[in-house]
């Protein structure tokens, strides 16, 4: 779907859409968006640029990090966006290649291509951008036992307690001498 800006112009355009999120455009191994992510959201003409703001509602399927448990988990994204229909500032710092450095106002504005803004690129992106750099099923999540592998959450450990790794030794040796601090 295309959001075009000159049906805001007049009067906010609000709108309600499904999109499709294939597997593949998780961007990461195991995170998975299950069914269609909803979106709605409305677009204002507010001077120059335009107010986009939506809300994004799905539910995503994650590995947990600590006991790699799959896990399912709803979200409900807010988003507000500048839409500018106007060409890229050239006041930004260049490096002579093309690159730019971003300024903080670049990570909320979106730059119209021909007069419209692709809602799907637009959601796909921010899906990605919302996954957690460390998924964890449960903050109260124990993990699996370093030794044996158990899942501390679901099972007693048969390990005899938290085993030396002789590679520490020399810190113990310091720590000793310290005094046991």
């Amino acid at each position: 779907m295309h959001l075009q800006l000159d049906q805001a112009r007049n009067g906010p355009l609000r709108w309600h859409e499904r999109l499709e999120a294939a597997a593949a455009d998780s961007g990461r191994d195991g995170a998975i968006v299950l069914g269609c992510v909803d979106c709605e959201g409305s677009l204002v003409f507010v001077g120059p640029d335009f107010l986009l703001e939506a809300t994004l509602h799905y539910r995503q399927r994650l590995h947990c990090d600590r006991c790699l448990t799959a896990y399912e988990q709803e979200v409900e994204l807010p988003l507000a966006f500048v839409v500018t229909n106007r060409p890229d500032d050239v006041s930004a710092t260049d490096d002579g290649a093309g690159a730019r450095e971003l300024e903080p106002e670049d990570l909320t504005t979106l730059g119209a291509v021909d007069g419209a803004v692709d809602l799907a690129v637009l959601v796909r992106e921010q899906v990605e951008l919302n996954l957690p750099m460390k998924p964890i099923c449960d903050p109260a999540c124990r993990g699996l036992c370093p030794q044996c592998g158990a899942d501390r959450g679901r099972e007693v450990c048969t390990c005899a307690g938290e085993r030396f790794d002789p590679r520490w030794s020399g810190l113990e040796a310091i720590r000793e001498r310290l005094g046991g601090v």
